[in-house]
């Protein structure tokens, strides 16, 4: 009886792995025109996304495509090209928030049975992205107090829409904030509710940056205000704090203990602020990684190298785009004070080059930068 049913085991194992193995495997993509749009837009009135379904058959035959937006059809967002069952469409979005995409396509195979004849089967392959689209306002009130320079006026507009319902998740209030108190700041400004307005600069940019899923912050005009203060910033608390010598830039390594202790504890602040003011916050990590050494905290900074070393050569051409000028400056300056950093660690230039050559092409046209790496490393050429 027992070796009976291990037979019969066996045989229903056997047809169950050739069923497999004839079940091809399909996948599905989803390619979209634009991840960040603007109900305000005079320049695009209409607020759309293109989005086609990529749909690699690999030897089935597409049933059924199902798309589902969160939000609500008609309220928050309408077709205007095709529908949920097409396999492209144009998305025309209503309502300010971040939108999520599920896309399920169904398809159909043929699966031949060991007694020869053909069953047709029927699967589903899908595609989720959280926050695929968002959708935003330029908010020009806001805009309009910044430039006529209301910082008091601007704070609290902006305050106002931060706690609308709509805007919760929105960075855009949080980036207007922002401008006005570091309007307040740099004005001397004098506010009974606003005690340090630029700790509440620092504090409204990062909220910004934690909203800023899509891309907001990369807009022209927040863009060039966001260098704006990250320059001002780097310049006062990490520029400020290092020994500069032709164009390049030191930890302190004098004598002095409590001088050494108290300027190694400021560029360890500054670096922890930067990289919340920093929608790119890889750009800070290479000036860290030095100061965590000098903090004789060698370990943390072996893996931020390595870490950041990865990141560097995974980093697209749009990545280093939508760095400022200054981030790239502090990836520079970072690049620079690590290879040296590394150098005297490892007695070897193998881990510095590894880093001054994976941003050779970023500062192609940096004199300051080509002129180190010909000068201390011999442009990375073995002798």
């Amino acid at each position: 009886m027992k070796n009976i049913s291990f037979i019969l085991l066996l045989i229903v194992q056997f047809s169950i792995f050739e069923t497999i193995a004839q079940a091809p495997t399909p996948t599905v993509d989803v390619k979209y025109s634009k991840s960040l749009v603007f109900l305000d837009s005079e320049i695009n009135p209409i607020a759309s996304v293109k989005f086609n379904s990529v749909f690699q058959n690999n030897g089935s035959k597409r049933a059924i495509t199902t798309w589902l937006f969160s939000g609500n059809e008609g309220k928050d967002w309408k077709y205007i090209e095709g529908n949920s069952n097409s396999e492209d469409i144009e998305i025309e979005f209503l309502k300010v928030g971040n939108y999520s995409l599920e896309l399920a396509v169904s398809y159909t195979y043929d699966v031949v049975l060991k007694s020869g004849e053909t069953e047709i089967e029927e699967d589903e392959v899908a595609y989720e992205k959280e926050y695929i689209v968002t959708a935003t306002k330029n908010l020009d009130e806001l805009t309009q107090i910044h430039a006529d320079s209301n910082f008091l006026k601007l704070v609290k507009k902006a305050s106002d829409y931060l706690v609308k319902t709509d805007y919760l998740d929105d960075p855009t209030p949080s980036i207007f904030l922002a401008k006005g108190y570091y309007g307040i700041y740099r004005n001397e400004l004098p506010d009974p509710i606003v005690t340090d307005p630029w700790e509440e600069t620092i504090n409204s940019i990062s909220m910004a940056i934690e909203k800023d899923i899509n891309g907001v912050f990369n807009e022209k005009i927040h863009k060039m205000w966001l260098n704006k203060f990250q320059n001002d910033f780097f310049d006062n608390y990490l520029f400020y704090n290092l020994e500069e010598d032709d164009g390049f830039y030191s930890i302190y390594s004098g004598a002095d203990k409590e001088k050494k202790t108290e300027l190694l504890d400021l560029l360890m602040e500054g670096c922890e602020i930067y990289a919340a003011i920093s929608t790119q916050p890889i750009a800070i990590k290479l000036l860290e990684a030095p100061i965590r050494v000098a903090l004789k905290d060698t370990r943390t900074a072996n893996e931020i190298w390595k870490s950041t070393i990865n990141t560097l050569k995974k980093l697209t051409e749009d990545d280093f785009d939508n760095m400022t000028e200054t981030d790239i400056k502090a990836l520079k300056y970072g690049a620079m004070l690590s290879a040296v950093t590394l150098t005297q660690l490892r007695q070897s230039n193998t881990q510095a080059c590894e880093i001054l050559t994976s941003l050779k092409e970023v500062f192609e046209y940096d004199r300051g930068y080509l002129g180190f790496m010909k000068t201390r490393y011999n442009n990375c050429k073995e002798e």
